[in-house]
C-alpha cells in the first residue's frame, strides 16, 4: 500500500489529493492540505453537477477529519464558489 492510499484511507477522504501534511507537536495537531482531483473539481456542493466557476469564495477553509488516536487531524483546502444552473452560486464541493 502506497503512503498516499494510507493517509487517504487515515483520513477518511475520496477522490482528493493530499498536497502535503504538517504536524504541530506541540498541539497534538496534524493539518492536512488537499484539493479535489481533477475529474472532482467545479462540481456543484448540493448536486455535484459540473458547474462553471464564480470566484475563489473566501479563502481556504479548514474541516475536522477522523482523529489518530489522540492526534486531531484536520483537513485544509481552497473553497471557490461555481454557478450551478439548479442552485446558483453555491461553494463548490471539496
Amino acid at each position: 500500500m502506497r503512503d498516499v492510499s494510507l493517509w487517504r484511507g487515515l483520513l477518511g477522504v475520496e477522490k482528493t489529493v493530499i498536497e502535503r501534511l504538517e504536524f504541530d507537536e506541540s498541539a497534538e495537531l496534524l493539518v492536512a492540505h488537499v484539493r479535489p482531483t481533477s475529474r472532482a473539481r467545479g462540481r456543484c456542493g448540493v448536486c455535484a453537477r459540473r458547474s462553471p466557476g464564480y470566484d475563489t469564495g473566501e479563502g481556504r477553509r479548514t474541516w475536522r477529519a477522523l482523529d489518530l488516536g489522540t492526534v486531531r487531524a484536520v483537513l485544509e483546502a481552497d473553497a471557490p464558489r461555481v454557478t450551478c444552473r439548479e442552485h446558483g452560486v453555491v461553494v463548490a464541493s471539496v
